[in-house]
């Protein structure tokens, strides 16, 4: 009786979980986090997001971890054991000037990194736990210019993860940390090809001392929509098999 009331109070616990809005303060000023803490959790896994970067989550009515970051944090399984924060942006990292390379300046701007760096090091001090990174599609392009910026940033976290990312993601600095490039292998979006991802994968390993490793999304479908949003860019309905590839290359660091 006593662990069907405890399956019941973890599954409510789950489905609805307490997201603390949280303003990592940032030269005279702040970046919006949103933290989910997961009991007894390993680690923290910190998400840029793609797109424009900036969703106003910190706006919102008790967030909820959405996308691959659900599933990691419902599961009951290893993928459970982390902390998740999201860095959202008060303003978009998208800029509108055509070409693509332009488009991303935001991203690769010091204030942007400076940003990630002050976020790192407050969940670190928070949690004392280590800092994972996660980035999805222009997130992907943040990552890389974390590591761009100084060979000395990625002794700040534990491990990377680039998934669905830009085709102008390049990571230009020797590297001794472990990194997961996954990519779903029918990714209909042309600013993230499949066929870059690979060539992301062959560069960073050929200048890591540390493990590298490909996951490949193979389920899923499209949806109709803009293919940059949405469909197998975005692993629609194969979530969780993007979730259990994050999952076994977390596990694998632990």
């Amino acid at each position: 009786m006593k662990k069907a009331w405890l399956f019941i109070f973890c599954t409510l616990y789950w489905l609805n979980a307490q997201a603390d809005i949280i303003l990592v303060p940032f030269q005279g000023s702040a970046t919006p986090t949103v933290y989910w803490e997961k009991p007894e959790s390993k680690g923290v896994l910190i998400f840029m997001p793609g797109g424009s970067g900036s969703f106003n989550l910190t706006k919102k009515s008790n967030p909820q971890p959405f996308w691959v970051l659900r599933s990691l944090f419902q599961s009951t399984t290893p993928k459970g054991d982390f902390d998740l924060v999201v860095m959202d942006s008060d303003s978009t990292l998208e800029g509108n000037f055509g070409d693509p390379w332009f488009r991303l300046a935001a991203r690769r701007s010091s204030d942007h990194i400076d940003r990630m760096k002050s976020t790192i090091e407050f969940y670190k001090k928070k949690t004392q736990k280590p800092v994972y990174l996660i980035g999805h599609s222009n997130g992907a392009v943040s990552i890389a210019e974390f590591l761009n910026q100084s060979p000395g940033n990625q002794k700040m976290v534990a491990g990377l993860i680039f998934s669905g990312s830009r085709n102008e993601t390049e990571v230009k600095q020797s590297l001794d940390i472990p990194i997961l490039v996954m990519h779903h292998q029918n990714d209909p979006n042309r600013w993230t090809r499949f066929p870059d991802a690979e060539k992301l994968f062959d560069k960073v390993k050929n200048s890591n001392q540390s493990s590298t490793v490909m996951s490949i999304v193979k389920g899923g479908q499209d949806e109709g929509g803009d293919p940059s949003h949405s469909g197998r860019h975005m692993y629609a309905g194969a979530v969780d098999e993007a979730a259990g590839l994050v999952d076994n290359f977390l596990s694998s660091l632990k």
